[in-house]
């Protein structure tokens, strides 16, 4: 998750570089005031948030027809949730057609301008994280437009994924070990791993109950001076994730922290001409973690042209 344009490249270096990574472990290992596992009635919080982002998008899916570009996809989304009562969003609707589901190498957001236009055949991401009652709703939904055989055996292993990740959560590992199994079982089932393309490797990341000012802002910091992914991202979630040192709060390959806390988790996967994710909330607790509710297991096909 990027704060300042310069982060892509810092995030990229320590990654790989031998002394950036030992500092991006120590620095993930700090217990952060987002490991506190969240009590009954954020949890309800969190649940009602990431319900409304999940009918966003299957909404969107519904309506969806070849001709649409991403960028009315996106307007669309973002109109659909100010009519829903959301002002203030963990960062702008994503939607990505096509190739671009393959998520190139740091280059994952919203579409700028109309972007691509969907064609029958196509495979699309929808990726929203509205802010409701200060709490944050973070899911990405993938749909194809006809039947897709190949994205149904994705989807099938994703969910085979998804139902095996609250007891990786629970267990004594770090959180890198999680990335480590998730990516050997990609792998292991002929995928690609597209999050080692996004900033920093990440798999998920911390989401927030923000403050009542915070929960109302319905702007974004603009692309210049602060860079591309910072102007996509609510200044609410950036402020916490600087504030708590970004590493403690990104689940990749150098965490070392507790695992406990509420997380956006999202692996995604590449097949061969195109690109396939879900994200969805986990609530992680010492010893428990589950997922808020089913929602994501919902298919839809959208209607070819």
């Amino acid at each position: 998750m990027s704060l300042i344009p310069a982060w892509s490249t810092w995030a990229a270096s320590v990654t790989t570089d031998a002394d950036g990574g030992r500092l991006a472990r120590w620095l993930s290992g700090r217990r952060t005031a987002s490991a506190a596992a969240p009590c009954p009635s954020d949890v309800e919080g969190f649940r009602r948030a990431q319900r409304l982002s999940f009918e966003c998008s299957q909404a969107a899916a519904a309506q969806l027809r070849p001709g649409w570009t991403e960028g009315a996809t996106q307007r669309w989304m973002l109109n659909w949730l100010a009519d829903h009562g959301v002002r203030a969003h963990l960062h702008k609707p994503i939607a990505a057609f096509a190739e671009r589901t393959l998520a190139p190498d740091a280059q994952w957001g919203p579409a700028k301008g109309e972007g691509l236009t969907l064609r029958d055949g196509d495979v699309a991401i929808l990726d929203c994280s509205p802010i409701v009652d200060g709490y944050t709703g973070d899911t990405a939904y993938t749909v194809s437009v006809g039947n897709n055989p190949e994205l149904e055996r994705a989807q099938d292993f994703l969910s085979n994924l998804r139902t095996r990740l609250p007891e990786r959560f629970a267990d004594p590992d770090t959180a890198r070990d999680v990335f480590a199994w998730v990516d050997r079982e990609i792998r292991a089932a002929g995928y690609q791993n597209a999050v080692n393309g996004y900033v920093g490797h990440v798999m998920g990341h911390r989401v927030y109950h923000h403050g009542s000012f915070f929960s109302r802002l319905p702007w974004f910091l603009p692309e210049r001076p602060f860079g591309y992914i910072a102007s996509w991202h609510g200044p609410g979630f950036l402020l916490t994730v600087a504030r708590r040192w970004i590493y403690p709060e990104e689940l990749g390959p150098l965490h070392t922290g507790p695992k406990t806390g509420m997380w956006a988790i999202e692996p995604h996967l590449r097949l061969r001409s195109f690109g396939c994710k879900f994200e969805e909330q986990l609530v992680v607790e010492p010893g428990r973690a589950y997922w808020l509710d089913d929602l994501s297991q919902k298919r839809i096909t959208c209607t070819p042209g």
